[in-house]
């Protein structure tokens, strides 16, 4: 039994009754409704109630905070595997030629797009260059290039083209501080407006300092005032000095 306290989401799509939705349809956008929640061993299936389709999850309490934080990086368009969910299902409503809302009790809190609204015009591709920061976890390759696969603070893994000189010099870097991998990428804005990334290939790389935040501001603060305010220039570019120092 679900405790009291546990959050319930229903998510209803005007298209569809439970009598016409078809099953695999359905099973669909059960998927996806899972992995924009997130949290997917806390986030339970209830039931699909009368009318329109309207599909009940409950949140053990535990865990709402996260679903609820999950939820706003699906509507901010952030690049997770909640917002490329949202996005999947905003393809699927189109498709389906229907509408839909994510409630929270009463209150809306995830509108998708109404159907009849304009699309914004998709643009692209293009060539451009692109940094991303993160672990790395895997190189590999079997031609004459490699592939460098990193894992970003938000849990997502991106896979860089490279060239074997640059695999060889990345490898001992493997699980170690955070790098900056360096490049092109083909970029295109979708009809969502969202900005996707592909064919990323990387031709360089810098070693990141993994120091914290708060390590960094109890470095500045233990600046005296009348030095920082004088030298602030002089004094960032020594610290960034010092860590590429130490990176090396």
């Amino acid at each position: 039994m679900m405790m009291e306290t546990a959050e319930v989401y229903t998510f209803k799509i005007d298209a569809f009754t439970p009598e016409t939705i078809p099953m695999a349809r359905l099973a669909e956008y059960m998927a996806y409704l899972a992995t924009l929640l997130g949290e997917k061993e806390r986030v339970h299936f209830r039931d699909i109630k009368e009318g329109c389709v309207r599909l009940c999850s409950v949140v053990e309490r535990e865990a709402a905070p996260k679903v609820a934080e999950n939820i706003n990086k699906a509507a901010s368009g952030e690049a997770t595997e909640n917002a490329n969910a949202n996005r999947r299902i905003n393809e699927m409503l189109r498709m389906d030629n229907a509408s839909a809302q994510l409630m929270r009790g009463d209150a809306n809190i995830l509108p998708f797009p109404d159907i009849k609204a304009p699309r914004t015009q998709r643009l692209g591709p293009f060539t451009q260059s692109i940094e991303r920061d993160g672990i790395l976890l895997r190189i590999g390759g079997v031609d004459k290039s490699a592939h460098a696969i990193i894992e970003d603070s938000d849990g997502e893994r991106l896979s860089f083209e490279t060239s074997r000189e640059l695999a060889r010099e990345l490898a001992p870097h493997l699980f170690g501080k955070p790098i900056r991998l360096s490049g092109k990428a083909r970029c295109f804005r979708d009809e969502e407006g969202q900005w996707q990334y592909d064919a990323l290939k990387a031709d360089s790389f810098t070693i990141l300092d993994d120091v914290s935040l708060a390590e960094a501001v109890a470095t500045i603060r233990a600046m005296t005032v009348g030095t920082w305010e004088e030298n602030a220039h002089e004094m960032l570019l020594a610290i960034r000095s010092d860590e590429k120092s130490e990176a090396d």
